[in-house]
């Protein structure tokens, strides 16, 4: 995904919230299992200091979410199915979102994520707003080619 990509920030808001949300269940198709077990090990190495780490339980259906355990409200979704406002919305196939994920992370991790002013890119210090990076994808989708 380029930059460019009106999904871009939605991406990006997404695994800056897996970086710096404590407490976090990721629900998705079985493969990405092995790939979440090696987000939490990485994250261990990056943030020694963290105590919790995201943990993986299968889906039924072909997205990721973002839960918190406790309540399972989920804070964040990627699908091709537009969920309510109070979720953020990642408007891919879990494959293709995953691959873009886990760059960003690895990225912002390199970065010094969370523990850096700054480094979180543009806004990153702002409450995201949901309601504005779906009207952006909307636009861009009613764009003629």
């Amino acid at each position: 995904m380029r930059i460019t990509d009106p999904r871009w920030p939605a991406a990006r808001e997404f695994s800056r919230m897996l970086l710096r949300t404590d407490e976090l269940t990721i629900v998705g198709p079985k493969w990405l299992r092995e790939h979440i077990e090696r987000l939490a090990v990485r994250l261990g190495d990056v943030q020694p200091s963290r105590t919790s780490f995201p943990t993986f339980t299968p889906g039924e259906v072909d997205e990721i979410r973002v839960c918190i355990p406790i309540s399972l409200k989920t804070m964040a979704i990627c699908s091709t199915t537009e969920p309510p406002i109070d979720v953020l919305w990642l408007s891919m196939g879990s494959k293709e979102a995953w691959q873009c994920i886990n760059s960003i992370t690895n990225d912002l991790l390199d970065a010094g994520y969370p523990g850096c002013l700054g480094c979180g890119g543009p806004h990153s210090e702002e409450p995201w707003n949901e309601m504005n990076s779906r009207i952006a994808i909307k636009n861009s989708s009613n764009e003629a080619p």
